[in-house]
């Protein structure tokens, strides 16, 4: 029965069917289509089938681009239309993402990820990475239906160069994705080898120091640059950046306490990815054991030198108008050995006592001080100044002694000189101690007697009105705290009048000697410094007249 035209059937019946074609249609398979020309139904093979919106191919597209067709049928044309993949509601495409290349850092802080591409009105979107986990973003947000920004934090668990390269997933309304696959790498921040914290103590009195920090690029050969970013290194260090590391080298400054030293170093590579990592150095001031009485010094293991300040006590000075007691001798030793975990023997000697008035028979000297030790090494005690005895008025010459005391006022010939220094005290470096000569004392009215002798400098004799009778002075050291001179032994004062028993007062030297007054004072010598003591002054004004006592010494040991 031949077909016969019933009205016009629409090309929508015609394709509508009781039954599907099990498969893709072969060449040779058949349409029935419309000639309008013809006004007739008639058959056309399929590979005689060509026009717009019909697709021929016979292999699956595994993915599609924006500017793909997809064949519709538009009911209010009642035709198939071709329409783009891009105007196709629900399905999203990425065509790009910004940026590409994630730059680590120091690893804190986040990566904000701009998405370009269609279809993302009410969608989500993540990462993936090269294995196929899912990293979310911290937060999304949906600038428009092409636009999507992504926050993620740089140190999300698997958000490391391993896992690179990461694709970009977009999820529509629908539920249906999008992908940009290899979208993203990671490029990593620069690593320390070098372990945060504590990169050593420097001890008291050490020469040139170095320490050395590293970093590497992971992912490039390339030398990282070094910064001090924040803090300070040690005073007296540098800090330099090499291709073998940060380099913090140079003599450290010495410090009154031990002093640490907190800083941070930034490491940059060649795409300016940094690391910063916090370290320390601390710098050791010298440990001081000061002794002011007899003792025992424990030599701390590790330890086979020290400094050491031994001062004898000092003499005191004479009576009634006598001289002014010698300061304890002094040694100084920049580094006296001893032996780690061992021990030295340490005497502190007293300052000779206060002198009464001597008796006609007995114009003795003031009384010495005591000797110093530390180990081998011996300070001797100051001398006493010399005394003027009543009726008749003789005198006496100081005493020798670490430093000489100063000679007595005489109303008779001869004068009374001062008393000379021992210079055998053992264990300086130079083999003996400091210590210098007292003064002569003036014969005959008006009255004067010499200062005792200080470590620094010999006393004045007296020639008044024009002389002194001051005590010398002692010499200064920093050892105490490494950083105040202090001065240490110096001489007592003698006394002289103004010619009309009238006082002059005067001083002792600089280092704790005793000051002396004609008609009031009598010093003592300042305690543990082993200053002499000041002369005693005219009887008739203090008839118990008592000079003034030595000062104690003392022994200060300091180590690094």
């Amino acid at each position: 029965m031949a077909l016969t035209k019933v009205g016009r059937l629409v090309q929508k019946n015609i394709i509508k069917s009781q039954t599907n074609l099990g498969g893709e249609a072969a060449d040779t398979d058949e349409y029935l289509l419309y000639d309008a020309s013809a006004d007739d139904i008639k058959a056309i093979q399929s590979q005689n089938v060509v026009g717009p919106g019909l697709i021929t191919a016979k292999t699956e597209e595994t993915t599609s681009a924006l500017d793909d067709l997809i064949l519709i049928y538009d009911t209010s044309a009642t035709a198939l239309k071709k329409v783009s993949r891009a105007n196709f509601v629900g399905i999203p495409s990425v065509t790009s993402v910004s940026p590409s290349n994630l730059l680590t850092g120091d690893g804190t802080g986040n990566h904000t990820i701009v998405i370009t591409g269609a279809g993302f009105t009410g969608g989500s979107a993540n990462l993936k990475t090269d294995g196929g986990t899912d990293i979310a973003f911290d937060s999304v947000t949906v600038n428009s239906a092409t636009q999507i920004t992504g926050v993620v934090a740089k140190n999300k668990a698997n958000l490391t160069n391993a896992n690179e390269p990461f694709d970009v997933v977009v999820t529509g309304a629908t539920g249906a994705t999008g992908t940009l696959a290899n979208a993203i790498n990671i490029d990593a921040q620069p690593v320390f080898s070098t372990s945060a914290g504590s990169l050593g103590t420097i001890a008291a009195g050490a020469g040139s120091q170095t320490f050395t920090v590293v970093a590497a690029d992971p992912e490039s050969a390339a030398d990282v640059v070094y910064t001090l970013e924040s803090g300070s290194i040690p005073a007296g260090m540098s800090f330099s950046s090499t291709s073998s590391g940060a380099v913090i080298s140079g003599t450290a400054s010495e410090v009154g306490a031990n002093t640490t030293s907190n800083f941070t170093i930034r490491a940059k590579d060649a795409a300016s990815n940094t690391s910063d990592r916090a370290f320390s150095i601390t710098k050791n001031a010298p440990v001081v054991q000061t002794f002011t009485s007899s003792g025992t010094f424990s030599v701390p293991s590790g330890v086979s030198t020290v400094q050491v300040l031994v001062v004898a006590g000092g003499g005191s000075g004479g009576a009634s108008i006598g001289g002014g007691g010698g300061a304890g001798g002094l040694v100084y030793h920049a580094g006296y050995p001893v032996t780690p975990g061992g021990t030295e023997t340490v005497t502190v000697g007293d300052g000779g006592a206060g002198k009464d008035t001597p008796t006609p028979s007995s114009p003795s000297t003031g009384n010495p001080g005591n000797n110093s030790t530390f180990g081998t090494i011996t300070a001797i005690g100051g001398g006493g100044g010399g005394s003027r005895r009543c009726g008749p008025y003789q005198g006496s010459e100081g005493a020798n002694g670490g430093s000489g005391g100063g000679g007595s006022s005489s109303d008779h010939s001869p004068s009374y000189g001062g008393g000379s220094a021992q210079q055998g005290q053992s264990g300086s470096p130079a083999g003996q101690g400091y210590g210098n000569a007292g003064g002569a004392g003036k014969v005959r009215f008006p009255h004067g007697s010499g200062g005792g002798g200080g470590a620094g400098a010999a006393a004045g004799s007296a020639n008044n009105p024009q002389g002194t009778s001051a005590g010398g002075v002692g010499l200064a050291y920093t050892i105490a705290d490494g950083t105040t001179s202090v001065y240490y032994a110096g001489g007592g004062a003698g006394v002289t009048d103004s010619g009309g028993d009238g006082g002059l007062l005067q001083s002792g030297g600089q280092g704790g000697g005793g000051q002396s007054n004609y008609n009031t004072v009598n010093g003592d010598g300042t305690a543990n410094r082993g200053g002499g003591g000041g002369a005693g002054s005219f009887p008739s004004t203090l008839p118990n007249n008592t000079s003034g006592a030595g000062g104690k010494g003392v022994v200060i040991v300091r180590w690094g």
